[in-house]
């Protein structure tokens, strides 16, 4: 809400301040006083029950004593003090001059000590009606305090006065004069924009997030060049050599008999011969008298491959590449991400490019920046590579993941 002037939300008192204001104002309008003496009134109000005296009362007419009308005075500047210190805390302040009584509005001016029963009517009746209006370009109070209201960092120095859709919906306020009745639009408005800015990932203005981000450690190690191949000579990290033997492959199955068939001759009568009956191997075949194991040899070559490492430098780490994230004091929305290099026992072996010795990155890997240090302004995930030109390495980056942990509320 942007109800901005104490002077607007002031239904209660308003009416309480009417209500003095007219009653006093009836009773000075109808009598014409004299502190001795009788004087003739005009029976047009004033309080019955202080009206003491007794006698015959005439068409529009009342005899009076004296102390009826000190006591009808001193309920008047009853009512004047009642009138004068309701608009005092409305924000009138009322100076005393040679001329007679003034006043103004100025918010930052103190009450001086006057005799606020001796203020005219019409001086009243002029400031409650000028105290009903915000006075235009109104001086903000305390500008630092209301950087912290919704709506007023675009307008520090003066207010502006308030209208329905700047109140809560089911409140109601006074405004230049006006009741006004709040239908609550400006906070549907923040609502409906604060969860399409939580959707889209926006922060508001004056919040900023927290960031958070794992630290990520990489060992750069030696990775062996080149392939090991069945073919002599050197490739990469490797010395290919073969050996060639031969061996004797003997068959080892045992023998087994076939079925004896007879073979009848037409020829000669009765005549024929049997066929089978020996021993043979069922994979080299062969005829054999006797059981026993098969006899087939062959020779076979037999060649053998080695791939010895030659580069010397099995198990070899390089660095440790360690990439942490620290959030800020003096940067909103951001959190300073920082590598460090450690070196190891193979770290002469590195051969660096020209430039900075480190490269950040994004997930797509687009150029951020360069330096040990880098500053991300949003959650994601970030790389940081060392700018070396060996090809040896296995890994030469580190990843580290930037997560939003919360908000938090400026502190000015």
């Amino acid at each position: 809400m942007r109800n901005y002037n104490r002077n607007i939300r002031r239904s209660e008192r308003q009416g309480k301040f009417w209500t003095i204001l007219l009653s006093a104002g009836i009773i000075a309008g109808v009598c014409s006083l004299s502190a001795e003496g009788m004087t003739t009134l005009a029976a047009h109000g004033g309080a019955q029950e202080d009206i003491c005296s007794t006698g015959r009362i005439q068409y529009e007419q009342a005899v009076f004593d004296s102390t009826d009308l000190r006591n009808i005075r001193a309920h008047i500047d009853e009512k004047r003090r009642a009138a004068a210190g309701t608009l005092i805390q409305l924000g009138t302040r009322f100076r005393q001059q040679a001329e007679g009584y003034t006043y103004d509005r100025n918010p930052d001016a103190e009450q001086g000590e006057i005799d606020i029963g001796r203020i005219d009517w019409t001086t009243l009746i002029q400031a409650a009606a000028d105290s009903q209006t915000v006075p235009d370009k109104l001086p903000v109070l305390n500008p630092e305090a209301a950087m912290h209201i919704e709506g007023v960092e675009e307008r520090t120095d003066y207010y502006e006065t308030a209208i329905e859709d700047n109140i809560s919906r089911g409140m109601a306020a006074w405004a230049d004069g006006k009741l006004l009745l709040g239908n609550g639009a400006d906070n549907d408005k923040a609502y409906k924009k604060g969860t399409e800015d939580g959707k889209e990932g926006k922060v508001p203005e004056n919040l900023y997030p927290i960031y958070t981000a794992d630290e990520a450690v990489t060992e750069i190690k030696h990775m062996h060049q080149g392939k090991s191949e069945n073919k002599d000579g050197v490739s990469g990290c490797y010395q290919n050599s073969h050996t060639t033997s031969v061996k004797m492959k003997k068959c080892t199955e045992e023998l087994v008999k076939t079925g004896a068939e007879w073979y009848p001759n037409p020829e000669e009568p009765e005549g024929g011969s049997w066929h089978g009956g020996q021993y043979t191997c069922p994979y080299h075949g062969g005829i054999y008298e006797s059981p026993g194991i098969c006899e087939y040899r062959r020779e076979e070559s037999v060649t053998v491959w080695k791939h010895d490492i030659i580069c010397g430098l099995e198990d070899t780490l390089y660095a440790k590449l360690t990439v942490r994230g620290t959030d800020t004091d003096y940067y909103d929305h951001a959190i300073r991400l920082e590598v460090v290099l450690e070196e190891e026992d193979g770290y002469d072996n590195l051969t660096w490019q020209e430039g900075d010795a480190f490269v950040w990155t994004d997930a797509e890997g687009n150029v951020l920046g360069t330096g040990p240090e880098y500053t991300a302004c949003e959650a994601g995930v970030y790389r940081c590579s060392i700018n070396v030109d060996n090809a040896d390495i296995d890994r030469k980056e580190a990843d580290v993941t930037v997560r939003r942990a919360g908000l938090v509320k400026r502190s000015n």
